[in-house]
Formats: C-alpha cells, structure tokens, sequence
C-alpha cells in the first residue's frame, strides 16, 4: 500500500525544492516526465516546478503542465491514462535563488526559495530579474539584490508569493550560515522579516537542532531534499496539512500546518562537522581551536552547521522521545512543533546490505522489486512489515531497513562538503 494512500486525506507529501537540467550541476534527465514519475516511486504528492527564472524551462514546463486547480499543476496529458492516476503528483512553482550582496561590511550569499501562484507572476517576477542577471545562464540565478529587497520585488509583482531560506545553516549560502550569513533573520530581512514563514533546515540539521534557536521562534521548520538528480528527490520530505491548492500549501507554510518531516540524519549531511576538507581534518565544536583555524595548515576551518546551531542556540536542552518511529517533544504532542523521522535512503541501504555499489545493476533491481511489490520507497522504508519486505528482498536488506526505523545506526559525520555516512546496526554489527 502506498505511504501516501497511509495519510488522511488533507495531507500532501511535498518535496519543494528540486532543480531542473538547467540548473548547473544537475542531472541531464531532470525534466518534467522524469521528475513526475519519480515521485510516483518514491511516494510523493506534491513537487516543486521549479527553476522558473530560466526562460527556456519556463516555457518547456508551460508545455508539459497543465492546470490542476488553485495555482497547482499537473503533468500534461498525452495520451487516454496521462494524468489519470490517483498517485501522478502535483507542481507548484517554486525556484531556488541565490542572492548576492554587501551588507555591514561582509559579503553575503544566502539561497532562497520562491514560491509563485502561477506562470503569469513567474513571467513578471522573470522580467524584473533579468536586469541583475543573464537568467539563461543558469536555472538557480545568482542575484545582487538582498533577501529583504528580492523579497519586497516578488511581493510589488504579488502579494500571494512566498519567500523563506533554503538550507539556512550551510556555512556559504545559508542565512544563519556561518561564513556569510546573519544571527537572525531580522538583519538579512529586515521589516520583511515577519512574513518569513518558514526555514528549511537543510541536510545537516534536524529539527530538534533547530528548536534550541529563539529567533526561529514558532516558523515551521520544512525539509525538502535540494534534489540536483532523480535518485536524490524525496530524501528529505514535509508532510503538510493542506488541500491540493496554492493558497492551502501557503497557508500552512504561514500557520505551520506540519504534519511532520522526513530527514537525513544530519550526520549525513556534508557540513554537520568542522573540518578543512583538503588536510582531511573533522573536528566537533569541543575540539575546535579558539580562533577558528586549521591546525595542520593554519587556513580558516569551514565551521559546519552543529557549530553554529550552538552558537545562536538558547542552551536549553530539549526532551524528545520516540514513538512510532517519530522523534516527539512535549511541545510536539500540542500541535507546535511537528515530529519527525530520520532515514537512510532505500538505495543506500541495499547498498550497504548487499555490498554492491549504489548504481549497481543489483542495487536496482532489489529496489524497483521492493517498490514495485509494495507502493513506493516511503512505505519500503516506513510501514512495510518484515514479512512482506522477506517476500522480496533477503534477510540482509530487511534487517538493515528495521535497524534504521529503530534508530540503530552508526555515523560517520560529514564536514567542508564531504558527505557523512550512516550504516544500520544489526545485532551488535555493522551492515
């Protein structure tokens, strides 16, 4: 049964922040056919269209979409069963931007998401962009304007567009990132500050990093997987209480209507640690030297995300406990601060059982049998019993699958843009 089909009836799976092949870096197959169809894998609702700056995207997804009610899209139909299916995904336009600017002396780089109710305000908001930059250069445009003034931009082109950082801790781009970000939210907003909805928290922090911080007061925390290929969309996921329309997912971005999220543990993330990443050096808060620098080469240390969640942190300690494979605190149960649950992804983890590499022709075929046999990746990895994964896959897998639900993992953390790692324990040992 698919995870989706799990959820009460209000609630959309959403993953808002992806790239299209015209995004630098990214996957030549990210197009509108690829993305719908890996969410239907993966078990996912809602997607971001994104990338609308670019103007030759833009218009290739006004191609392959249609309309689907309020300011939300579907793939277009080409034949009697396209668009038909009860778990083919909707579209909201929403596009990663990446602002560049001087302010109090420091250089600035902090990335944003943009999200626009329809293609006649993405035009407009376009338009306005293109005279700080070449739009077609790049799907994630480079932007010298501020938070505060792109924001006050896209609100003149429509008061219904929404605005909120991306990944916030990354030390280069995001806003409380600790080479060219803010310690709060009012100094990069400034009076737009109060309609910030929301934070991504990005790959290497969880929520509960997050609630320790007083300026994130009671904004939702979302969680999106910044996908640059298919196989990474859905690693991190929101799960909102929301109609399938424009108003109801910014409404609930505005009143925190979070159901949980789904997250890597931030381990996995490649900036969680400390660490110059040429002297191979990883180093937590505790052992960070005073002044910052690498002790091998004495160049600055890349101060990741632990380290500064710490430095803006209140201090408090924060009781969580599990339940149903949910991480809860006492504020959670109340409705104010959604739970959430850390995963593997399912390519990893047969990965790792196996011990054949995650492209692999193996690796493939143990998880399109495993999704294909049971609904989508979400539910492999959250709801499947052990019984019916066995009918599938080996012992190995299975194991590794119930070992991540029940949080035994080893981790290896990531720091200076090298992934960590996170492998499953199954009794006593390492897969």
């Amino acid at each position: 049964m698919p995870y989706t089909r799990l959820m009460a009836s209000k609630q959309l799976v959403a993953d808002l922040h992806l790239h299209s092949r015209y995004a630098l870096a990214t996957s030549p197959r990210l197009n509108i056919e690829t993305l719908a169809e890996t969410a239907i894998v993966k078990g996912i609702d809602l997607l971001a269209a994104p990338d609308f700056t670019h103007p030759d995207w833009r218009e290739e997804m006004r191609s392959d979409l249609e309309p689907a009610g309020d300011g939300v899209f579907r793939r277009a139909t080409r034949g009697e069963t396209a668009g038909k299916d009860a778990s083919e995904p909707l579209f909201v336009l929403v596009t990663e931007i990446s602002c560049i600017w001087k302010q109090s002396g420091k250089s600035r780089r902090v990335h944003v998401l943009l999200m626009a109710p329809s293609f006649d305000v993405a035009d407009r908001i376009s338009e306005k962009l293109s005279n700080y930059q070449d739009l077609a250069a790049d799907g994630r445009p480079m932007i010298g304007l501020s938070t505060h003034d792109l924001y006050s931009l896209a609100l003149e082109v429509d008061a219904r567009c929404v605005l909120f950082p991306a990944h916030a801790w990354t030390p280069w781009y995001g806003v409380y990132g600790s080479k060219s970000g803010f310690d709060s939210l009012e100094e990069s907003f400034g009076d737009l500050a109060h309609l910030v909805p929301a934070i991504e928290t990005g790959l290497s922090s969880t929520p509960e990093m997050n609630w320790t911080v007083p300026d994130i007061g009671d904004r939702a925390l979302v969680s999106f997987s910044d996908a640059h290929s298919p196989a990474t969309m859905g690693r991190e996921l929101t799960v909102f209480e929301a109609e399938p329309k424009y108003e109801s997912i910014a409404s609930a971005l505005f009143e925190n209507r979070v159901v949980e999220t789904i997250e890597f543990h931030p381990e996995h993330g490649k900036y969680h640690s400390n660490g110059h990443r040429n002297c191979d050096i990883r180093l937590s808060p505790e052992e960070t030297p005073a002044d910052g620098r690498c002790k091998a080469c004495g160049r600055p240390l890349t101060l990741g995300v632990l380290q500064r969640v710490n430095e803006l942190s209140n201090g408090s300690a924060i009781k969580t406990f599990l339940k149903d494979g949910l991480v809860h605190t006492e504020r959670s149960v109340q409705g104010r601060r959604a739970p959430f649950r850390q995963l593997v992804p399912l390519r990893e983890l047969i990965s790792q059982a196996i011990g054949s590499g995650v492209n692999t022709k193996r690796v493939a075929a143990i998880y399109d049998g495993l999704t294909s046999g049971l609904g989508t990746e979400l539910n492999v990895l959250i709801r499947a019993s052990h019984d019916e994964m066995g009918g599938i896959a080996d012992e190995r897998v299975v194991s590794a699958i119930v070992a991540v639900r029940s949080g035994e993992v080893e981790v290896d953390p990531g720091f200076d843009g090298v992934y960590g790692t996170v492998k499953p324990r199954i009794q006593g040992s390492l897969v």
